[in-house]
C-alpha cells in the first residue's frame, strides 16, 4: 500500500526520492529569508519541520536490514555509547589546558527544552536517512562509497555561508582543520554504524556528544587546531578501534586477515599523507622542532612551532617569525625593521640571547610567523638530531 501511494517500487526510486527532498531540506535552510538562528521560533519550526519530514519519508519506506550480526546488537549500542564518551571526555580534557569558556547558548528552560527538541528531531531525521541509504544498497561494503556518502553529508551539515566566505588559503585551510576534516571525521563513523546497527548507534553516537555540546553550561574554548585535531582524529580512532572489536566480536579476524582491508588502508593512506603534507610545508600552515633554549620563556627546546607562511611586507616590529640561514631555520623576534640600500632588512634578536643577531634578515629568507605552540612533543626529533654538529644555539628542525 504504501508502495502504492508513493510509486516508489524500486530502491533507487527511493533514493533519488530520499535524496531530493535532503537537497531540498539544504536549500531552504540555506534561504537567506529563513532565520538560522535556534533561538528564533521561525527557525525552529522551519528545522524541525524539514526534518521531521525527514523522518516520515525514511519511516514511510520498507525497513532496511542492516549488515552486523543481530546477537551484537546490544554491543554495538553500548560501544557507541562509550565512544561518545570518550570524545567528550578528551573534549573537555583539552578545555583544562585552552581554558573554559560560557556556552553561548540559551540555558533558560524554554531554551533547553527547544534545543533538545531540535536536536533529537535533526539526528533522528538525518541518523535514519543515513541508515537507509546506506543498507538499502545490500550487505557488501563498500569503503569508497562510505566516503563519499560522509563527504556528501558533511557538506549538507554545514551552512551554505561557510563554503561562500572562505576567501584566501589561510581561510580556507582554518575552515577545512576546524570544520570539515572534523564534520567529515563523525560522518564517517556515524555512516559505518548505521551499516552495522542501523540508526540507533549512530543517534546514541552524535545524540550523546550533541546534547552535551547543547546542555552544558560552559564549553571548552579551544584553538582551533586543538578543535581540528580532536574533532578529526578521535572518531577517526575510535572507527579503527571499533571495526577491530567488531570483527573479533562477529569471529570474522580469521577471514579478514586474509582479505585486504580497505577501509584500514583508507583511513590510515588518508591520514598519512595528511601528515606528510603538513610537515613537508605543503600548506599555508606547517611544523618545526625547536631545538635551542633562544626563545625562552615563551618557546622552550622540544616545543613544535607552527609556523603560517607570510608576504615579508606583513611582517611587523614585535613579531617572532621564522627565517633560513644557509640550511638552518632560526626563529627569533623582529625587533627593529630598517632599510640599507634601498631594500628593506629585518633586525632579529632571541628573547633569551643578550645580543641581537649578528645580520638582518632579508625578505627572501623569511619562512613565515609563530602562530602556535605545542609544548615539549618535538623531543623525539632532537634525540634523532643529537649528533649534528650544527650551531645548537640557534637552531630548530
Amino acid at each position: 500500500m504504501k508502495k502504492k501511494i508513493l510509486h516508489l517500487q524500486s530502491p533507487r526510486r527511493r533514493l533519488t526520492f530520499l535524496a531530493g527532498y535532503m537537497i531540498l531540506v539544504y536549500i531552504v535552510g540555506n534561504s537567506s529569508f529563513l532565520s538560522r538562528t535556534i533561538g528564533s521560533n521561525h527557525g525552529f519550526l522551519d528545522k524541525v519541520l524539514l526534518f521531521g519530514g525527514l523522518i516520515l519519508i525514511v519511516w514511510w519506506f520498507p525497513r532496511e536490514r542492516f549488515k552486523g550480526k543481530r546477537r551484537l546488537t546490544e554491543l554495538i549500542n553500548w560501544w557507541a555509547f562509550i565512544f561518545a564518551l570518550i570524545y567528550v571526555f578528551v573534549y573537555f580534557g583539552a578545555g583544562v589546558i585552552d581554558g573554559f569558556g560560557k556556552s553561548p547558548f540559551d540555558h533558560s528552560l524554554k531554551g533547553i527544552g527547544k534545543n533538545l527538541i531540535l536536536i533529537s528531531v535533526m539526528i533522528i531525521g538525518l541518523e535514519s536517512a543515513r541508515s537507509f541509504i546506506v543498507n538499502s544498497r545490500g550487505i557488501k561494503e563498500n569503503y569508497l562509497f562510505f566516503i563519499l556518502l560522509s563527504i556528501g553529508l558533511t557538506i549538507f551539515e554545514l551552512p551554505l555561508s561557510q563554503f561562500t566566505n572562505l576567501s584566501g588559503m589561510e581561510n580556507i585551510v582554518q575552515f577545512s582543520a576546524q570544520s570539515f576534516a572534523p564534520e567529515f571525521s563523525r560522518n564517517l563513523f556515524a555512516t559505518y554504524l548505521v551499516f552495522l546497527g542501523g540508526a540507533l548507534p549512530a543517534i546514541i553516537y552524535l545524540g550523546v556528544i550533541e546534547l552535551v555540546y547543547w546542555i552544558s553550561p560552559i564549553l571548552p574554548n579551544l584553538k582551533w587546531i586543538t578543535e581540528g585535531l580532536i574533532g578529526t582524529l578521535i572518531p577517526i580512532f575510535s572507527l579503527m578501534f571499533f571495526h577491530n572489536i567488531y570483527l573479533k566480536e562477529a569471529r570474522e579476524v580469521r577471514r579478514r586477515n586474509k582479505e585486504e582491508k580497505p577501509l584500514r588502508l583508507v583511513i590510515t593512506g588518508v591520514i598519512s599523507i595528511g601528515v606528510i603534507w603538513f610537515s613537508v610545508g605543503i600548506f599555508p600552515v606547517y611544523p618545526s622542532v625547536i631545538a635551542t633554549g633562544s626563545m625562552q620563556p615563551i618557546i622552550d627546546p622540544g616545543d613544535v612551532i607552527l609556523v603560517k607562511k607570510v608576504n615579508s611586507k606583513d611582517v611587523q616590529v614585535g613579531e617572532v617569525i621564522q627565517f633560513a640561514e644557509g640550511d638552518i631555520k632560526i626563529s627569533h623576534r623582529v625587533i627593529d625593521i630598517i632599510k640599507k640600500e634601498g631594500k628593506t632588512l629585518y633586525v632579529t634578536k632571541g628573547d633569551n640571547n643578550s645580543v641581537k643577531d649578528s645580520e638582518p634578515v632579508h625578505p627572501e629568507e623569511i619562512k613565515g610567523k609563530i602562530i602556535y605552540t605545542v609544548p615539549k612533543i618535538g623531543w623525539p626529533t632532537l634525540l634523532i638530531k643529537s649528533e649534528d654538529t650544527v650551531e645548537n644555539e640557534r637552531v630548530e628542525f
